[in-house]
C-alpha cells in the first residue's frame, strides 16, 4: 500500500462510500494516445496535501537512484510512472536498516490552544515543515467542522535524527500557527520503528505518451466481437457508462466477461480490472468489476495478479515479454 494518504476522521467522509452496490459492472470510455497512456500509469507527481512519496522515484529519474527510509516500500512496483511526458518502470533494493519513529498526528480545524503551547510554523523543523505545510495549506481552505476534536489525521516515519530535531515530536506544543490561523495537534500510535533503506532504480518504458499508447496496443488490445444481440445490449450500454450486473443470472454480462482474459489486462487482481478493447471499430479503456460472481468465474483469479509490462525503448520482437501472444484466447491486435 503507498501510505499516508490523507484520513478524514470526520464521519462525513464516509458519505463517499455509500452507493449502489452491484455483482458486476462494465464501462467503455473511448481513448485516444494521452488516455491510453494514462489509464496504464500512475502520476510520478501527486497533488495532494499527504507526504510525497512519490519523490523517491522523480529522484530516481532525475539522479539515476533514489533513497528512502520507510517501514515498507513508499511506492510499490506496479504500473509504470508518469513524469514529464516520459513512463517508467520503478524498482528497489534493501540496502540496510535503522531505527526510526512513527506516529500519526491529527489537525483541529477549529479548535483553540494556550499561546504557550502554540509555535510557529517557521518554528518548526524543516522535516516538520514538509510534513505539514501542504496539509495546512489544504485544510485551510476547507470549511471548518463543528465537532470538536481532530478533523484530519495523517501518518509519517522520522528518522532518529529527524526525531531529536523535530518540534512536533518535542512534547512542548500542542498547536501550530499557520498564516495566522492556531491549529491545534495531536500525537498518536507514536512508538519506535525499524525504518528500511530503499534504493530505487528506474527503466523508461516509453518517451510519449503516443510511443507508450502504442505499445499498449500491442500488447494488450484484443477484440470484442461475435456478441449476441443481448451481449451487444450490455456493451453498448457500458459506452461512455457504466452496465451494471445486478446478479450472477445475467448471462449476457456473464459472455461479455468471459470475453476479458487475465493475459490482455492492463492491471487487474481478482475484484476489478483495466483492460483495452475495440468494438465496432473503435478503441476503448474498458473497466470491468466482477467481485460478486463465484471465483471460477471472473477473469482473474485470487491467485493471480496481473498489471501491464512494458520492458524498456529499445526494440524488442513482436511478443509480449511473457511470450504468450498466440495463446490468449481473445483475438489480440495492432
Amino acid at each position: 500500500m503507498e501510505r499516508k494518504a490523507l484520513a478524514a476522521l470526520s464521519l462525513l467522509a464516509l458519505v463517499a462510500l455509500a452507493g449502489c452496490s452491484a455483482t458486476g459492472s462494465l464501462s467503455l470510455n473511448t481513448a485516444d494516445d494521452a488516455e491510453i497512456a494514462e489509464a496504464a500509469s500512475r502520476p510520478a507527481v501527486v497533488d495532494s496535501p499527504a507526504p510525497d512519496d512519490r519523490g523517491v522515484v522523480r529522484e530516481a529519474i532525475e539522479n539515476g537512484s533514489g533513497t528512502a527510509r520507510a517501514t515498507d516500500p513508499p511506492v510499490q512496483r506496479g504500473l509504470p510512472l508518469a513524469y514529464e511526458g516520459s513512463y517508467y518502470e520503478i524498482d528497489w533494493n534493501v540496502t540496510g536498516t535503522e531505527p526510526g519513529t512513527a506516529f500519526a498526528v491529527g489537525v483541529d480545524l477549529n479548535g483553540t490552544a494556550p499561546a504557550d503551547e502554540t509555535v510557529g510554523f517557521e518554528e518548526l523543523s524543516e522535516r516538520d515543515r514538509r510534513l505539514l505545510g501542504d496539509l495546512l495549506t489544504a485544510v485551510s481552505e476547507r470549511e471548518s467542522r463543528l465537532r470538536p476534536g481532530p478533523d484530519v489525521a495523517i501518518s509519517e516515519e522520522y528518522t532518529i535524527a529527524e526525531t531529536n530535531e523535530s518540534v512536533l515530536l518535542s512534547g512542548e506544543y500542542s498547536a501550530v500557527r499557520h498564516n495566522g490561523t492556531v491549529y491545534p495537534f495531536v500525537l498518536e500510535e507514536r512508538r519506535e520503528v525499524t525504518l528500511t533503506r530503499y534504493r530505487y532504480t528506474v527503466s523508461k518504458v516509453a518517451d510519449s505518451p503516443t510511443a507508450y499508447a502504442q505499445q499498449l496496443r500491442g500488447e494488450h488490445l484484443f477484440r470484442l466481437s461475435g456478441l449476441s444481440g443481448a451481449e451487444r445490449s450490455v456493451v453498448n450500454e457500458a459506452i461512455d457508462s457504466v452496465y451494471y450486473a445486478e446478479d450472477t443470472d445475467d448471462e449476457a454480462f456473464r459472455s461479455v466477461m468471459d470475453q476479458f482474459s487475465a493475459e490482455s489486462a492492463i492491471e487487474a487482481d481478482r475484484y476489478d480490472g483495466t483492460w483495452l478493447v475495440r468494438y465496432d471499430g473503435k478503441v476503448y479503456v474498458a473497466e470491468l468489476s466482477y467481485g460478486g460472481f463465484d471465483q471460477s468465474d471472473r477473469p482473474v483469479t485470487p491467485k493471480q495478479r496481473t498489471r501491464s509490462v512494458i520492458s524498456s525503448v529499445e526494440p524488442r520482437n513482436t511478443l509480449s515479454p511473457r511470450g504468450t501472444r498466440d495463446r490468449h484466447t481473445t483475438e489480440r491486435l495492432r
